[in-house]
């Protein structure tokens, strides 16, 4: 193998996205470029945007101190964020959310090109129970 197809490898496995502590990412245009059609169609599928995010909060949540957690916000269009206790796929290309608006439990649901998300951690006290964030992928469901 030339040194330039080991670095494509190398690449291809990185991680999609970068949080703290969690290795680079690649040019998106580098993993598109590398895929079949059918490859790239299920890329850019809502569910495996969600089975991604999954696995990005998972692998977070081990990188984090036993007093922290990793939170979830879907933000709205009007600037208001749900905080999230699920998200699933609603599709091919939607996802559903469900949270919590202002204390009040919803439902939310949005194409995947315009929902925007941010992950934050806070802090877990002897008051408070450690939550699970639940992502609902093809009738599986994965806990982060």
């Amino acid at each position: 193998m030339s040194q330039e197809e080991e670095d494509r490898e190398r690449l291809l496995r990185k991680p999609y996205f970068t949080l703290p502590g969690v290795t680079g990412m690649p040019p998106i245009e580098e993993i598109l470029a590398s895929m079949p059609a059918e490859t790239q169609h299920r890329f850019e599928s809502a569910g495996e945007f969600v089975r991604r995010l999954a696995h990005r909060v998972q692998k977070w949540r081990e990188r984090l101190p036993e007093d922290e957690q990793p939170v979830i916000l879907a933000l709205l269009p009007n600037g208001s964020a749900v905080e999230v206790w699920t998200v699933g796929e609603d599709g091919h290309s939607s996802v559903v959310v469900e949270g919590s608006l202002e204390g009040a439990p919803c439902m939310f649901i949005s194409h995947q090109a315009g929902f925007q998300v941010l992950c934050y951690t806070q802090k877990v006290t002897p008051e408070t129970k450690r939550k699970t964030i639940g992502f609902h992928v093809g009738g599986e469901e994965i806990e982060a």
